[in-house]
């Protein structure tokens, strides 16, 4: 049975709100934004966890949403930036999906099967999850993830 975390980028491992002007940018279509976004996380730390996830067999997706009201020239460059920034934090991923605005992200990973966990910033798409059970990355992930870990042992 195939077993996924699916996690969600920005406000979830990216501080894309931190930015400064991140909004404004958005909305004049700057890349900014994604590109200089800190880790929320210390990466190694979470990395070393998704490994030892990886190991126990789970697969590793990230779903992430493009920018509301955007075109097809910012989308192509949103997911550039966004998939450069995912391999400069050496994120370990599997599966890598950049889907417009409002998508329900239950609907992107369903045909996978298998038991999915989300873990997302966003209330609508925890609420919204179907496809097995979600971690609000309001709080702690990486402790998430370690009582995942425990729990397979």
């Amino acid at each position: 049975m195939v077993k996924m975390i699916v996690f969600d980028m920005d406000g979830t491992i990216a501080d894309l709100y931190g930015v400064e002007g991140w909004l404004e940018c958005l909305m004049v279509k700057d890349v900014k934004p994604y590109r200089d976004a800190k880790p929320i996380y210390d990466m190694d730390v979470l990395n070393t966890v998704l490994e030892m996830l990886k190991a126990d067999g789970w697969v590793i997706a990230v779903t992430s949403w493009l920018a509301k009201n955007s075109n097809n020239e910012y989308d192509e460059a949103v997911k550039e930036v966004k998939k450069a920034w995912l391999n400069r934090m050496d994120f370990p991923y599997d599966i890598l999906n950049i889907v417009s605005y409002g998508v329900d992200k239950s609907s992107v990973t369903k045909d996978f099967g298998g038991f999915q966990i989300l873990i997302d910033d966003e209330d609508k798409n925890l609420n919204d999850w179907s496809n097995g059970r979600s971690i609000d990355a309001k709080g702690n992930i990486i402790e998430e993830l370690i009582k995942l870990i425990e729990e397979e042992r």
